[in-house]
């Protein structure tokens, strides 16, 4: 009789262990799918993303993450201007704008970045890939040259989030866009007010990256937009260079050296409303309890 206790306890104790070895074979069978799921997801939104935009977001991770760790020293990639004309470390000109600190606003720079920079690109430039390049190359070099003149900034980050999103908001004036405890205000007021925002919370420092990517933007737009529409000449034409390495897309092709005709008023009312049903859609543009742009 013992031994037949002593053989059902032992059946027992291997039937528990069985079960506990399966139930972890199962959760690890169960967690490995789950985070292959979570990582396709992850490359289909990466690899959907419009190339010029994934490319700023990828270099401005990549850059920030890697000073962070010291797999890079943040030291060579600063905007130093003697170390630029004296020794001709040409890159800082290109870095200084995708070098930031690790923080709640390098996060939400990232967001903003995406966001704007998408709508720039599949809505007021789609399909003109080399017309978008060149927008942000003037803007940059504006900006270089701002910052040589008046501030010496050690990196021009920034600036970029400022830059795409005046741009789109000159196109997308009157879409109603909202900031912190449900202020609603139309889109165009938008750079200004997180210009304010960045002054207030600071304690008075005067956010000169940001200004200067609003200043770069609205040089480009009043060449690109304003100045034709007043009949005057059309002084920003995408360099063949930039056309030949960026094509258009089908369906948007133009013929060589003619200039991006901007959407007609109709146009960009028609865009604005499309914009306006995805940003709903989306639960709208909300910062909630607000952060500084740096």
């Amino acid at each position: 009789m013992g031994d037949i206790k002593q053989w059902s306890s032992r059946q027992y104790r291997r039937r528990r262990r069985y079960r506990r070895r399966h139930r972890r074979s199962e959760s690890k069978v169960e967690r490995k799918m789950q985070n292959t799921t979570i990582q396709n997801e992850f490359l289909r939104w990466y690899n959907g993303m419009p190339p010029v935009t994934k490319t700023l977001l990828t270099t401005t991770a990549v850059l920030t993450l890697s000073s962070a760790v010291r797999l890079i020293n943040a030291d060579r990639l600063y905007l130093i201007w003697p170390f630029v004309y004296r020794k001709l470390q040409l890159w800082r000109l290109v870095t200084s704008f995708y070098t930031h600190s690790l923080g709640l606003s390098f996060a939400f720079d990232l967001y903003f970045m995406y966001t704007y920079s998408t709508k720039l690109e599949t809505d007021v430039f789609q399909g003109q890939t080399a017309d978008y390049v060149y927008f942000l190359l003037l803007t940059s070099g504006v900006q270089l040259l701002l910052d040589g003149l008046f501030q010496n900034l050690l990196v021009l980050s920034g600036a970029v989030v400022p830059t795409i999103m005046y741009l789109w908001s000159r196109h997308y004036a009157d879409q109603q866009v909202t900031f912190m405890f449900g202020l609603q205000f139309k889109a165009i007021f938008l750079p200004w007010v997180i210009a304010g925002y960045e002054y207030v919370a600071s304690g008075g420092q005067v956010p000169y990256s940001t200004l200067y990517g609003i200043a770069s933007a609205h040089l480009y737009y009043y060449l690109k937009t304003i100045n034709p529409g007043r009949g005057g000449r059309h002084y920003l034409t995408t360099p063949g260079f930039l056309q030949r390495l960026f094509p258009s897309s089908v369906g948007s092709h133009r013929a060589p050296g003619v200039g991006y005709v901007w959407p007609s008023n109709q146009q960009q009312r028609q865009q604005q409303r499309q914009s306006q049903e995805r940003t709903n859609f989306m639960g709208g543009h909300n910062w909630g309890r607000g952060h500084r742009l740096t």
